[in-house]
Formats: structure tokens, sequence, C-alpha cells
């Protein structure tokens, strides 16, 4: 007989602690305290603390420049602007991910076109990008969600065969690999996040990567201190820009030194999410009622990342629906929560152009697209269905990851009965989140 659930007055499945993340031993601490006593809190240029941590960074990942900026939403926006992005261009991009991997363009006065996803890895599909380019088509911008590698093979050959720049959105993916390579290292930029609850964090902050210079001068010229364009700035058309107009997006020293610090343990961390994962995935993958993503070819080279462990619920296969069936896994002690509730496309920004005002930048242009539902028909699907395992399962954990695997056992046996609860009234509605 099944053990009764915990939304229904039984114990909780988890009774192991999660990981704390990030970790914040005494080593962590004293390189702050380090980096607080002896370096300036607000650095300008490519020294101290900071500029080892962005040649380290660029080291790592086999290119030639990098710039610490202060979120991943900053190194995306200037990864845009380096890579030629105008007013009025347009950037093709993912409906199912966070609003920052859309507000870049944005930000960049372009204008977001969304094509559709893989239903297997949640990322761009190669042939729905292709579907969407425009004479105005001006970058596509790839998001390795959940830590999954792209389809990165496809998505060069559309950008390179129309001309396109190639922004990697690494926010979720920092220690993955695709084909022997390390994310970051395919596209024009490769733009990562370094909040909080992202693979290497600084707490705060986010890092570009390229091998361009002239892209790299001119991401600087539109975020970065004079003093530092000064220093580094080589041609002519982007000194003359070097003044105090620019965006400030420098990085925190503190986040600089918490980062680099990590940054030596971030594939051993890697490993050890990856083990957590396969482990997770074993142990429920024959239950009917959930599917898991499709992983890369190890053998190939490549590498998820794993941020977070996602799965999709198969429709109509309970008798709950994604979201209580996540509140019934949290009732177990398991942070279940969906990811992307609406899609992109469909949320009102979108749909009332209404980001700066006055239409701005669908104003722009003549005949600017427009974003209807069915426009993204596998997102918009999975927005429905999509769930993960929110927790950084950077140790070995077996006995907690077994734990979790009871308790998505324990939900289905469950299901009928939560079901009937809810329809009683016996578990209340959630409040209303988009």
């Amino acid at each position: 007989m099944a053990e009764r659930a915990a939304i229904l007055g039984g114990p909780a499945a988890v009774t192991r602690p999660y990981p704390a993340w990030p970790p914040m031993d005494d080593e962590v601490i004293d390189e702050v305290v380090r980096v607080l006593t002896s370096e300036p809190l607000c650095p300008v240029g490519a020294t101290g603390t900071q500029g080892v941590f962005e040649k380290r960074f660029a080291e790592l990942h086999g290119r030639r420049f990098a710039l610490a900026t202060n979120g991943g939403t900053a190194a995306l926006m200037l990864s845009l602007h380096g890579a030629g992005v105008e007013p009025g261009d347009e950037v093709i991009g993912s409906p199912f991910t966070w609003g920052a991997s859309v507000s870049c363009a944005l930000q960049c006065g372009a204008i977001p076109v969304f094509a559709d996803v893989d239903p297997d890895t949640f990322t761009l599909d190669p042939r729905s990008v292709r579907e969407r380019i425009t004479p105005r088509s001006r970058a596509i911008v790839v998001v390795h969600l959940f830590g999954g590698p792209a389809d990165l093979d496809g998505l060069r050959k559309v950008a390179q065969e129309h001309g396109l720049a190639l922004v990697e959105d690494c926010a979720q993916a920092a220690g993955a690999l695709y084909r022997g390579r390390r994310i970051g290292a395919f596209g024009d930029f490769g733009a990562f996040s370094l909040q909080a609850s992202k693979n290497i964090t600084g707490g705060e902050g986010g890092i570009l990567i390229t091998d361009d210079r002239r892209m790299y001068e001119r991401a600087m010229s539109l975020g970065t201190h004079p003093q530092r364009l000064v220093a580094e700035l080589e041609l002519p058309e982007f000194r003359n820009k070097i003044d105090s107009l620019a965006f400030n997006f420098r990085m925190h020293t503190t986040s600089a030194a918490i980062a680099n610090w990590q940054l030596p343990h971030l594939d051993e961390w890697t490993d050890v999410r990856c083990r957590n994962a396969h482990r997770l995935y074993d142990r429920v993958g024959e239950l009917p009622f959930l599917r898991m993503p499709r992983l890369p070819d190890e053998a190939e080279g490549s590498r998820h990342g794993f941020y977070h462990i996602p799965f999709t619920l198969r429709p109509d296969a309970l008798p709950i629906d994604r979201d209580l069936f996540c509140r019934t896994l949290q009732a177990e002690g398991v942070p279940g929560e969906p990811y992307v509730r609406v899609p992109l496309h469909l949320r009102p920004r979108m749909q009332n152009r209404d980001y700066l005002g006055r239409g701005f930048p669908w104003s722009l242009v003549e005949d600017p697209p427009r974003y209807a539902r069915g426009d993204c028909p596998v997102a918009e699907g999975l927005c429905e269905v999509e769930w993960q395992v929110k927790a950084s399962l950077h140790t070995d954990v077996p006995e907690l990851v077994d734990e979790i695997a009871d308790a998505i056992v324990r939900v289905g046996e469950n299901a009928e009965a939560i079901a009937e609860a809810a329809r009683a009234g016996r578990i209340p509605a959630p409040a209303d989140r988009t």
C-alpha cells in the first residue's frame, strides 16, 4: 500500500538537508576579506582580482577576451551591441526561457522574433530559427537552458549561411560541454551570469567572452568606465567614444573574488551535478507519467551542466496537473517548480508592445512582427508540463537523491487521492503566478 502523501497528512519523504549553495567556507571568506582590505571596491580597469578572473575565465574557455559585468543581463546586452545589433534590427530567440534572454535585444532597441524549441532539449530548434529569418534579422540568441547544450552545429550553420551573429546565453550552463569544447566557446559571444544560484557565482555579476577584437571593443565602449577604455581600446572608431556616457556595468570586487575562488572547482562540481542527476533519472526514468530530456552524448565529449534537473509531466498520465503535482512535491520536501509558466511571446509587454514606451522599438519599422498563440507550439506546450528539481546538487548526496526519487514515486501513487482532495476543496488553490 502506498504511503500517504505529505499534502494529505503523511510524513514528508525528504528528510535530509540540501547542499548549501554557494559554498562559503573559511577560504572564501579569507579571500573576500583580503580583497576588501587590499583592493579598490570598484575597479575601473582589468586590474587586481577582477583582471585575474577575466583572464582565467577567457583562458578556460579558449577565448581571447573577457569583460566582467555587474550581471548576466548586462553581459548579454553588451554582447548583442558588440555583435553589431542596432535599433530596428531583429534578434531571433527562444520564448521558453528567462526574460533577460530577450530583454537584452530590447535594450539594444532591437525587435525580438521568437523561434520554437526542441521538445527534448528545451533549446532553440535550428529549423524554426531558419523559418524566422527576414531581411531585418541580425542575430540569434541561443539559451543553453538548465545547463543543456543546444544544437550548436545546426545553429552555427544557420547563422553563417545568413550572416547572423550568434550569441550564446550560458547563464545556466557554466561547466557544460559540446563536442569536447566548453559552452560559450562557439558563438561570436558567450555571456554568463554569476548570480547567486548559478553554477559559478559571485553572488551577482556576469561576464562575456569573445575572440573578435572589434566586437570586444564595441561591447566595451557601451558599458565600461572611460579609464579602462583609454587603457584598452585600440581601434580609432571606438577611441572617439571614450567618455562618461556609457552604461555603468562594472563588477564589484567581492563578486570577482568569490567567482575567482570558485573557478578551479567548476569541473568537479559539474561532474557531481551530473552524477546526482543521472542517479535521479535512473530511479524515476520508468515512471509512466514522466519524461526526461534528451541528454548530450558524452561519447562525443558533450556534457550537461545541470543548473537544475528538468522534467516534463506526460499530459493526461495523472489526474492532477503539473502545478498541483509540483505543490505536492514541495510538501514532500522537494523543490519542484515550473520554470516558464507563460512563454515570452505571450507576455503582456510583447502583446502590448510596451517596453520603453511609445511602442519602441517596434515603432522603428513598418509592419513589425506580431506575437500570437500558436507561433511556437512546442514552447507553448512545454509551459504546461515542464518542471524542475530546483536545487544545486554539487556534492555527492545519493541518499538525498533517493529520497527525492521516493517523493516523486509517492506523488504518482497518491495522485487519485490528491485529485479527489483538490476537488473537495481540501487543498487550497495557489496564488496566481506568472
